[in-house]
């Protein structure tokens, strides 16, 4: 569906979202917020070796960087005291990792680090990233001394330095999705904040190219952070941009995992051989898991000689365990809106300052969740909350302001209503709650997406798991080793109208609550439903569809057939989409999803006894004779024992097979001629080929089926359903 259908259809959206979307584009963004650290628990370096309790002060690093990376950090603009772990154990192979390649004089430069993610471990390389690129520069200007001959000679070694900044790359850092990519370069331009003519430089999809092209021509090229595609599709279209990058001394590898998950692994291999050779090439690889294909790549990328540093304990939880983790299944579609109001009203009761991230497993359902937030929010939370929203479909600029908004906000409470583009490296400090609505892709989705709350600095949190009833096998199989517990919607509520009677009985203890707030809580169940009555019926219908193609491909996870889930999606059309009534799901779309039996299945062959499968060879009607079946009446076509015929479009089927045995005159046919309550999936509407495999009509009481490419027009079938006569259902 097109924006501009969006737009007509949730008629609800709020003014501010819509403003948002309408907002400037914002460029790499020097107004991030300040990357918060203190000290962590103890990690691991290699494999045997464990890390001190304590960490170190960033004060200890005074005479082993420059002193201007030194003053960005301790001073303006990022005002750092201690490391974490993972800084700590990095920057302590400071400074060596940071000197070019020498022969003469090796030393281990590659690192393969695993550390969680929030744990501060961009910093932990960009720091010696940008040291490694300072010292290249000013070796450009030594050298330029040296071929000239000449002893000092300031303007010389100024126009060489500035020349070989902005005809080399120094390092370049991929990620693997835009918003990581971005905050990258946030810390990347604080670190250079005290460094007169270094700059980064971004390369994402989703930006004009050519804008960043002609930032690319006229600045310098000191730090280039990258996703995957995008650059790979500039080295092979802009051959200023391929020259440059075959120059990069320093190769940075973050959420490697990630990247090989999302089918990166060629993109990294194609972007890795136009790079300088290892060991002449530095490369860091940093990881929150180190499966076998990571050792794999590793091998590929790093130098023989690399440095393994894991910073996680061997009995850490696969997920942060302080964080507490709560499931609810729910009793019905209808109670979700319901129970994800409650969740934030108990978040907002509980915190000072609410800071919530809303998960939701598609882009359709993060668009209408967010309108529906942002419209309840006005009247039915305890505090004015604002709501953000991110999903691919936003424009790359409005994302960028989205995102840097809510990681800013200081409003009192505040949602970013967001698909999986949020879920991996990006850092939002303060997050106090995480709600996960419907499953999300996979346990390491769901791991990743509680690491936003919980992050280093950062308040502890709380995780949320919103289900329906037939999800429950995502906890029951995937999360077999997650320590999540069950919280029924019940015991929510009577939480909620607890707080809420706490919060009237002593109005000064919360600042921003609109007191009385017991009374709106009544309003809880009844309200989603005025709201979802104002959106247009196309736009449910392609949540629908959305939601079949998300959810089906996992019944397996799910532990389901794949029936139940698309009863379960027809449901909540009705119950929460508001729909008069379920959509209808074509055979031949439920065909291209796995659903239905087969269209004309062939009836068995007869066998005679002592018979031979050669013996049936020949003449068909002869062979009839002989096996005792009765032979065509004279002056029928000689077809018409296998008459097929098909009558409709794409999301219609009319199977027919008449076949004579033995003289009965047994009729097979698979039709959807039948009564209504012989199937299980009903037609309300009409059908096109526009519309996925399923459309809505105005004809409640029947349909039409039509292919204007085929012979047969305009038939009318007055049946909801797709039945085998003799009672079977499909």
């Amino acid at each position: 569906m097109s924006t501009s259908l969006l737009a007509r259809a949730f008629k609800a959206s709020s003014t501010k979202v819509t403003a948002a979307s309408r907002a400037s584009v914002v460029h790499v963004g020097f107004k991030a917020s300040r990357f918060e650290t203190t000290a962590a628990a103890p990690v691991a370096s290699g494999t045997t070796r464990r890390a001190a309790p304590s960490t170190r002060p960033f004060e200890s690093l005074k005479d082993i960087i420059s002193p201007q990376t030194y003053q960005a950090i301790v001073g303006e603009p990022m005002r750092l005291k201690n490391m974490t772990s993972v800084q700590t154990e990095v920057l302590s192979h400071l400074p060596q990792i940071s000197y070019p390649y020498d022969p003469k004089t090796p030393h281990v430069r590659d690192l393969l680090v695993r550390a969680k993610t929030g744990t501060g471990k961009t910093l932990a390389f960009l720091i010696p990233a940008i040291e490694a690129r300072e010292k290249a520069i000013k070796q450009s200007g030594t050298q330029a001394l040296l071929d000239a001959g000449l002893m000092s000679d300031d303007a010389l070694v100024r126009r060489v330095r500035k020349r070989y900044s902005r005809e080399t790359v120094g390092v370049l850092i991929l990620s693997p999705t835009r918003e990581l990519a971005t905050q990258i370069a946030n810390e990347a331009t604080k670190l250079l904040h005290h460094h007169k003519g270094m700059e980064v430089r971004l390369f994402t999809g989703g930006m004009n190219k050519r804008t960043q092209m002609r930032d690319w021509m006229k600045g310098s090229r000191d730090v280039v952070v990258a996703t995957t595609g995008r650059l790979r599709d500039l080295m092979e279209s802009e051959p200023e941009v391929l020259r440059s990058i075959q120059t990069a001394k320093t190769f940075i590898l973050d959420e490697a995992d990630t990247m090989l998950d999302m089918g990166f692994r060629d993109d990294i291999h194609a972007i890795q051989n136009e790079l300088p050779r290892s060991p002449t090439r530095q490369t860091l690889l940093f990881s929150a898991t180190v499966s076998p294909l990571i050792r794999q790549v590793a091998s590929n990328v790093l130098a023989k000689d690399y440095k393994f540093i894991d910073c996680v304990k061997s009995d850490d939880s696969p997920v942060h365990a302080h964080v507490p983790q709560y499931h609810t299944v729910l009793p019905n579609a209808s109670a979700q809106i319901p129970h994800i109001l409650r969740l934030i009203a108990h978040d907002q009761l509980t915190n000072p300052k609410s800071k919530i991230v809303l998960f939701l497993p598609t882009t359709k359902m993060t668009q209408l969740f967010s309108t529906v937030i942002s419209q309840l929010s006005r009247d039915l939370l305890p505090v004015a909350t604002t709501v953000h929203e991110i999903h691919s479909k936003r424009p790359m600029e409005s994302r960028i302001l989205a995102s840097e908004r809510f990681r800013t906000e200081k409003s009192p409470a505040s949602i970013l209503v967001t698909s999986d583009v949020s879920a991996r490296g990006v850092d939002y400090p303060g997050v106090t709650r995480v709600i996960q609505v419907g499953i999300p892709s996979s346990t390491t989705q769901y791991i990743h997406r509680i690491g936003r709350t919980g992050r280093t600095g950062g308040v502890v949190g709380r995780g949320d798991l919103v289900l329906l009833p037939w999800e429950i096998g995502f906890i029951t199989w995937q999360l077999t080793e997650v320590p999540i517990k069950p919280v029924t919607a019940g015991e929510i509520k009577l939480q909620v109208e607890e707080l809420a009677k706490k919060a009237d009985s002593e109005p000064n203890s919360h600042k921003g609550i609109r007191t009385p707030f017991t009374p709106r809580l009544s309003d809880f169940d009844s309200a989603p439903d005025e709201i979802m009555s104002r959106f247009e019926e196309e736009a449910v219908r392609e949540l629908f569809v959305s939601m079949l193609g998300y959810y089906l491909p996992k019944s397996d996870e799910l532990r389901v057939e794949k029936g139940v889930i698309l009863e379960g999606c027809r449901d909540w059309s009705v119950q929460v989409g508001g729909l008069q009534a379920a959509p209808f799901v074509s055979y031949a779309f439920l065909a291209k999803l796995g659903l239905g039996g087969p269209r004309n299945p062939k009836p068995p062959r007869p066998i005679l006894p002592n018979q031979q499968h050669w013996q049936l060879r020949g003449n068909s009607v002869r062979n009839k004779e002989r096996m005792g079946i009765e032979r065509p009446r004279s002056g029928r076509p000689k077809d018409s024992g296998r008459n097929r015929s098909r009558d409709a479009g794409e999301g219609a089927s009319n199977w027919s097979r008449d076949v004579n045995e033995n003289g009965s005159g047994r009729k097979r046919s698979w039709s959807n001629d039948s009564d209504r309550s012989r199937g299980d999936w009903s037609r309300d509407a009409d059908v096109d080929r526009g519309s996925n495999g399923w459309s809505r009509g105005d004809n409640q009481d029947g349909g039409k089926f039509s292919d204007p490419n085929r012979e047969h027009k305009s038939r009318e079938y007055k049946a909801r359903n797709f039945s085998r006569q003799g009672g079977s259902s499909w």
